[in-house]
């Protein structure tokens, strides 16, 4: 089977305004390692220099970076730099061959999937993906009795690729789900909150994914530097197919030009960088991702 391979350089820049005297910080960076991506490599590195870093796994198996700094500086930068290979290839839309309706087929919160996570975790609501006013009105139409769970899940993501424009600055990370599916505009992360939250209403086990998404320029133009962006789209379970990724961003089954960091319940498990800092002044955030075949 033919194989890319890719390199990511993902670098996270906060300007202070003020002097900062202690940062505490968690990155969702590294990525995951499953049947079609390897990874061959992974680094980052952090400036200023921290006083104390570890690496570990958290509650979803994803790799994650703690680090500290003390002492007064006024810019942090994170770099992460890695390396993987993808297999190459166009992923067709399974079936799950149960009905999404069937009651007595239907997963149950104390049972768990392959990794022993349970599926309480990805069918009960979260805060960034609840059960909210407008959703029962958006699933109506696509809810046909004995239709497969995964071509129902295949069919909510056309749906929301068509139904909703991708309109950068239109929400932010506070942004409840209601007004999202009132107003039909915003960006990856808001698309994969309005298809979790509806198949967890239906009792389809689904899951936040992050990660990096290969954009290629127009023809005869050369892409620019720290043109990409961070990405987020969905995964869907069911006992046939076991996880299946979806991207209503782009309408599209995740294949190789997708590149999975991390996943969790909604995009608050898996930020690329969050923490907490003490010291005075405002913070000004900025950037940059490539990714490119190598």
């Amino acid at each position: 089977m033919e194989e890319y391979r890719y390199r990511v350089r993902h670098l996270t820049a906060y300007t202070y305004s003020g002097r900062i005297d202690l940062c505490h910080s968690v990155a969702h960076l590294a990525p995951r390692e499953d049947s079609g991506q390897e990874v061959l490599s992974h680094r980052i590195d952090v400036t200023p220099v921290p006083h104390f870093k570890a690496e570990r796994e958290d509650y979803w198996d994803n790799g994650t970076s703690y680090f500290e700094i003390q002492g007064s500086h006024d810019r942090l930068e994170v770099l992460s730099t890695l390396t993987v290979i993808k297999q190459v290839g166009d992923v067709p839309v399974p079936r799950s061959g149960i009905a999404w309706d069937d009651e007595k087929q239907q997963l149950k919160p104390g049972e768990h999937d392959e990794s022993g996570l349970y599926f309480a975790n990805f069918l009960f609501p979260t805060k960034a993906c609840p059960f909210a006013e407008g959703l029962d009105a958006f699933l109506e139409p696509s809810l046909v009795p004995g239709k497969d769970s995964m071509e129902l899940v295949s069919e909510l993501m056309t749906r929301v690729y068509k139904e909703f424009a991708y309109v950068p600055g239109a929400t932010d990370t506070t942004t409840p789900l209601e007004v999202l599916l009132k107003n039909k505009k915003g960006v990856c992360q808001d698309f994969a909150h309005v298809m979790i939250a509806g198949l967890r209403k239906i009792g389809i086990p689904a899951r936040y994914v992050s990660g990096y998404l290969e954009t290629l320029p127009p023809p005869g133009q050369e892409k620019l530097q720290g043109s990409d962006a961070t990405h987020a789209w969905i995964e869907a379970y069911s006992k046939a197919t076991g996880w299946i990724g979806f991207d209503p961003t782009n309408d599209r089954i995740p294949a190789h030009q997708h590149i999975k960091i991390a996943h969790g319940r909604d995009y608050f498990d898996v930020q690329p960088l969050k923490g907490l800092f003490v010291g005075s002044g405002g913070q000004v955030l900025s950037v940059e991702v490539d990714v490119e075949r190598c």
